[in-house]
Parts: structure tokens; C-alpha cells; sequence
């Protein structure tokens, strides 16, 4: 078969497999698609333009003319002909670099104390930080003596190639070359560009800096020998996403009792596990607190500082949702299937922020829309924290209702009503963007369907909260402190959240907002000793709930589908919510 891809300007031939997809023959040949739903035909990310040829589209043959185009998902669409010719526009492919998740905010004085070794080096050593996460990988590097950041980089994780989920991917382990290809996609893939990078930031803020390059330039080397100069590296991350990077099986995971096959992971070499641009690096990993509670969860409580004197909640929103209740000192842990809709996955037009991105939207009373676009490009998409803001603007103005469906009326009279077919079935969607004024060659859209996935993540999110406090003998309101950690909650507007019932309805000032405490955890490790120890203790401490093994978490997580809950009582602010 001469099948040939072309992309930004340029073709390549692609050797064909019997009932391989375009996305999967794409993603061999380095053209990773945007299958923001994980392959499932439920999004437009992966669309192509199918030119002569014969085609299986999901279950139907279909022919293209000469001289005729076709638009189709690339993850439904078999090449069925000798001669194909597939188009794959540029917003279909995969952004892998454009993201932002290597801050976090220190709730804590001396996070990094440098060890008397390092300090006393004669010549310049490093450490690197990592997060590694199910969508999103973030790293520092960080000068040892010292504690000073760098350098920072972010990137998506190459597996969401493969799957964009934690519970997909360890059902792909089965399959063990699968589980290599995973591997290789986190560290040869994902990680050894992110160092690279590292390494080039470093030299480049160098090259403007005379006295800074004397101080890192010594004994004939220069910043673009750093990575061998990199003497630790710090991995921390939810317990499969760890034990991919470390080459270790995660399919034990998914199975009762849901244990992992180590909670403490051996120190590596780095070339060992396959980072050989840091040939003298030793790698160690946060150690885990359970199956789906991971070394992530591990760095957020170090990071926090829970006290044993209050009633705390520590909430870490993410593909994999993970909460921890303190109730004055003793730690009960837990962990629920958001997904990725956080992320912008499995929406129509949902992206992860990036330059052009929408990362505000307000509705208005008059059914006008105020939108806020990173960098002031012409928008592209929506990230998540801009989906929850719609959502809860527009209960507020009652252009959606509490079960998350429009006001058709509404929607027409403002001339933002668009319908959508969906394998059949008419779904309703409200423009935000006209094609006009989009940087895509369509209109951007939110539909009821990208809502009802926001609804799901949230209601996992909420009922994962109550769920632990019902375990406890506790209620919403006892909490004395609510900790957000991860990425997307840096970004997310509280008061929304609440709005929408991802949040319980408490007083702002009992929220404390850490960022990325995951990263921030393997920052503080790469110094003293005594963090690591200290590490290896809160891992042992949290005694951990299965939310699939109760009938609380079902039924609550019913009652949160609903906005902002089915149950009046958990909201009893909604009826007069305070101004967005």
C-alpha cells in the first residue's frame, strides 16, 4: 500500500498494517494526533482530510472520488485501498510542549536546605526535579549548593498517545511490548527532550551572564555539559504513572486489592532506565501510599504541613483525583476517576493552555460572553479551568439549568445556537467563538455533551470528598482547612468551582491553594537528607479508603451530577450565589 501523510508542507510515505488506524499509523511515523478522548470518536482532535481511496469509517466503506475530499476521525479510519493520500491539518496534531506546570507555591520557609556536600563543592553540581504526571510532566533544575531554580520545562506526557487515562493504560500492560512502548514514550520521549531543554535554558541565560558563566563554567567545562554534571534526580508521580517510568508492571494495580508491586521503588542509575543524557545521575522516586494514591500525594502533605490539631482536607485535582482527610492527626486517604476533562480531553474544542487557548469566560446577563485568550491570539480552543467558568457563569445567568442542558430559546435569540451530529444523534452547543474571529477554520463551540463530561469529573472530585468524610464521621463543615494541589487547581477560580459543586461551599479564606506541590516535594528532596526520610514516613502514615467499595461514593457521586447538587443542602448558597 503507498499511503502518504502530509503535514505543514511536507509528505512522507507510511508503511501500512492490516487494520491499523490513521491515528495509529500517524503516531508511528512521529505525527502524534490530538485524540483528546482517548480514540473513542467522541471528539474532532484527531480529524483528517481523506483524499482518493477507499476507507472503513468506524463500520462503513466509504470511497472518495477523484479530485474529492473527505473530513473524518483518523482513530476511526482504516485504509482500505493500494493508494491513499491523507491530510492531517495542523490543529490535529498533538501540541506536545505547550503547557505550563513547573511553578508551585511554597507554604513553607527553607523548602530546599543544600546539603554541607554540596555546598562546599569546588565545582558546580545539579539535581533535577520531575513530576511526572498522567497528562502533564513538569521539571526544575536546580543548582545543589544552593537550592536556585535554573531552569524549568513542562510537556505533556507522550502516553496520552496511547491512552489518556490512568485505568487505559494499565489495561494496556497486558499486552507487555505495550507496557515498553509506554515506557519509552515517558522517558525517550517525554523526558530526555524536557532535559535537553533544561540544559539549553541554562546556557543560554549563561551566554547574557559573564559572572554567572564563571561561576558554573569551571575546569574547562560549560553549561552545555550540565546534564553531566546532574547528580540527582527526583521523580515524583501517581503510583502508575512511577512504575512505568521505572520499567515496573502497573496491571496489578487494576485489580482488587489494588496494591502496586512496590510502594518503595529502588534507586536507578539514570542511563539505566534509558535518561542517558545524565550518564552520573542517580534517579529516586517518592514512595507511594497505595495503588491510586501515589508519590504525588506524598510531596502535597510534606509540602502542606497538615496540623494534628485540625480537622484538614487535602484535595489534588488531576486525571486521578486524590484526597486526604486529616482529622487531628490521624490521615485517611483516597483516590477517584476524574478523567481528563479537567485537561480540555474529550471536549469539542477543549485544549490544555497554551497560546491562544481561552482560559476565562464569563456569561453575561444579556446572554453576551466576555472571553479571556492566552497571549491574545486568535483562540484556538478552551482549557478546563475556562469550561468550569462557563458552566458556572452561565447557571448563574440561567442559560444553562441544574441538569447542565441550555436554554434553547435563549441561545437562538443571542444567535449562538448551534446543532451537531454525533453519530447520529442531534447534540446542542453554544458558540463562543464565530468562524470569523477563530484561529481554527470553524467556529469554537461548547457543547451539552463537553458539559456533562465537566459534571462527571466534578461530581467524582465531590462525592470523593464526602465519601472520606463520611468514613470519618465527619461533615463539610467541620473542615478548618481545604489545601488545593496540582496544576489545574493553580489555575481554577474557587468561587466557580464551588458554583458548580466541584468544591464544597466553604468561606474563601479556609481554601490554601500550593500549586504543584508534586514537583514542589521532589524540589525539597533534592536537598537535605532529612526531607527524603521524611518523605518515606508520610508514606507510611495514611491508612487508605476504596471509594469502589462503598455505597456512599455511588450515591453521592449521583446526587453531584447535578449543578451544583441534587441535594440543596450541600449549597445552601446557590439560591443566592455571591457575584462570579
Amino acid at each position: 500500500m503507498n499511503l502518504v501523510f502530509k503535514s505543514k508542507g511536507q509528505s512522507q510515505s507510511v508503511a501500512s498494517r492490516n487494520g491499523a488506524t490513521l491515528a495509529e499509523l500517524a503516531a508511528g511515523e512521529g505525527l502524534a494526533l490530538n485524540m483528546q478522548c482517548g480514540g473513542q470518536g467522541a471528539c474532532r482532535g484527531c480529524m483528517v482530510q481523506l483524499g482518493e481511496g477507499l476507507y472503513r469509517i468506524g463500520e462503513t466503506e466509504t470511497t472518495v472520488a477523484a479530485g474529492q475530499t473527505l473530513d473524518a476521525r483518523a482513530c476511526k479510519t482504516v485504509v482500505l485501498s493500494d493508494v491513499a493520500e491523507v491530510t492531517v491539518p495542523e490543529r490535529s496534531l498533538l501540541k506536545i510542549g505547550e503547557c505550563s506546570s513547573a511553578d508551585f507555591y511554597a507554604t513553607r520557609e527553607n523548602l530546599f536546605q543544600p546539603s554541607e556536600k554540596n555546598m562546599g563543592a569546588g565545582s558546580a553540581c545539579f539535581g533535577i526535579a520531575v513530576d511526572i504526571g498522567t497528562t502533564t510532566v513538569a521539571a526544575l533544575l536546580v543548582d545543589l549548593s544552593t537550592g536556585t531554580i535554573l531552569a524549568r520545562e513542562s510537556a505533556y506526557n507522550r502516553q496520552i498517545e496511547m491512552a489518556d487515562n490512568i485505568a487505559s493504560r494499565i489495561a494496556l500492560c497486558a499486552d507487555i511490548e505495550n507496557a515498553g512502548k509506554l515506557q519509552k514514550l515517558i522517558i525517550e520521549e517525554t523526558l530526555l527532550p524536557m532535559l535537553g531543554k533544561l540544559s539549553e535554558q541554562l546556557f543560554q541565560g549563561l551566554e547574557s551572564n559573564c559572572v554567572a558563566s564563571q561561576r558554573f563554567a569551571v575546569q574547562g567545562q560549560d553549561a552545555r555539559d550540565v546534564l553531566k554534571r546532574v547528580q540527582k534526580i527526583i521523580f515524583s508521580g501517581n503510583t502508575v504513572m512511577c512504575h512505568l517510568a521505572l520499567g515496573l508492571s502497573p496491571l496489578c494495580i487494576g485489580t482488587i486489592p489494588f496494591e502496586p508491586l512496590t510502594k518503595i521503588y529502588s534507586e536507578h542509575s539514570a542511563p539505566e532506565i534509558g535518561l542517558t543524557n545524565c550518564p552520573n545521575a542517580k534517579v529516586s522516586t517518592v514512595s507511594s501510599i497505595a495503588g491510586y494514591v501515589g508519590g504525588d500525594i506524598v510531596s502535597d502533605l510534606y509540602i502542606s504541613e497538615l496540623s494534628d490539631d485540625r480537622i484538614e482536607l487535602l484535595v489534588d485535582i488531576g486525571t486521578n483525583g486524590e484526597i486526604v482527610l486529616n482529622d487531628q492527626g490521624k490521615w485517611m486517604a483516597t483516590a477517584t476517576a476524574a478523567g481528563p476533562a479537567f485537561e480540555g480531553a474529550g471536549l469539542l474544542h477543549g485544549a490544555r493552555a497554551a497560546a491562544g487557548v481561552i482560559d476565562r469566560i464569563e456569561c453575561q446577563a444579556d446572554d453576551s460572553i466576555n472571553l479571556h485568550v492566552l497571549l491574545d491570539q486568535p483562540p484556538t480552543g478552551l482549557c478546563g479551568s475556562a469550561a468550569v467558568d462557563f458552566i458556572a457563569s452561565a447557571l448563574k445567568t440561567g442559560l444553562l439549568n441544574e441538569m447542565g442542558r441550555f436554554d434553547l430559546d435563549r441561545l437562538k435569540a443571542a444567535s449562538r445556537f448551534v446543532e451537531l451530529d454525533c453519530h447520529g444523534l442531534k447534540v446542542n452547543a453554544c458558540m463562543l467563538v464565530p468562524i470569523e474571529e477563530s484561529g481554527l477554520d470553524e467556529a469554537i463551540l461548547i457543547t451539552e455533551f463537553d458539559i456533562s463530561q465537566i459534571l462527571k469529573a466534578k461530581a467524582a472530585i465531590y462525592a470523593g470528598i464526602c465519601t472520606l468524610l463520611d468514613r470519618a464521621g465527619r461533615s463539610l463543615h467541620e473542615i478548618e482547612r481545604l489545601v488545593l494541589a496540582g496544576g489545574f487547581a493553580a489555575h481554577l477560580r474557587i468561587p466557580n468551582a464551588i458554583m458548580i459543586g466541584l468544591l464544597p461551599e466553604l468561606p474563601l479564606e479556609k481554601y490554601d491553594v500550593v500549586g504543584n506541590g508534586s514537583l514542589a516535594g521532589a524540589y525539597a528532596a533534592l536537598g537535605v537528607s532529612n526531607v527524603w526520610k521524611n518523605l518515606q514516613k508520610i508514606s507510611e502514615r495514611p491508612d487508605t479508603c476504596h471509594l469502589a467499595e462503598t455505597d456512599e461514593f455511588n450515591n453521592r457521586f449521583v446526587d453531584a451530577l447535578a449543578l451544583p447538587n441534587l441535594d440543596p443542602d450541600e449549597f445552601p448558597g446557590a439560591a443566592q450565589p455571591p457575584e462570579l
